[in-house]
């Protein structure tokens, strides 16, 4: 459980720091780039982090909902700012979907019965989790990688 826990944070640091580095650079995109990084940024960060915080939080449903909704909200906006108001408002719808698209992938992670799938054993599951978190992990590592060097094309 503690590799699933650090590949969140790992996650975590990344979207912040490429948020951080997409704001330094700024100037050096247009309005249409703008957009295409906040709809891809924002809906890969948004999912990833809402599987994360899915698996690891042991609230109920709708609790998890709200925290992840409202991270995607926050992501979103935070994307959103770089050029103008329409991109904030790209932005705020995926990262609403990636938020629900997170948490419902996470809860089937947790409990496998929700779709029938014969998973019964605690130690198939903790595995499950850690290859899906390790490959989402790397997923969203490669998708800001190509967009913070699609800034040096």
């Amino acid at each position: 459980m503690f590799v699933i826990y650090g590949l969140g944070i790992l996650n975590l640091t990344t979207t912040l720091g490429s948020y951080l580095a997409f704001r330094r650079k700024q100037t050096l995109f247009d309005d249409r780039f703008a957009g295409t990084i906040a709809k891809t940024v924002t809906l890969a960060a948004t999912l990833v982090l809402s599987i994360h915080f899915s698996v690891i939080l042991t609230i109920e449903l709708p609790g998890i909902f709200l925290l992840n909704f409202i991270l995607g909200i926050l992501i979103g906006i935070l994307f959103g700012t770089f050029i103008k108001y329409h991109s904030i408002l790209i932005s705020f719808y995926y990262g609403l979907v990636g938020s629900s698209m997170g948490v419902m992938i996470g809860e089937v992670l947790k409990n496998p019965q929700l779709c029938s799938i014969p998973l019964t054993s605690k130690h198939e599951i903790l595995i499950n989790m850690m290859y899906l978190s390790g490959f989402v992990t790397l997923i969203l590592t490669l998708i800001l990688s190509l967009a913070l060097y699609s800034l040096r094309v």
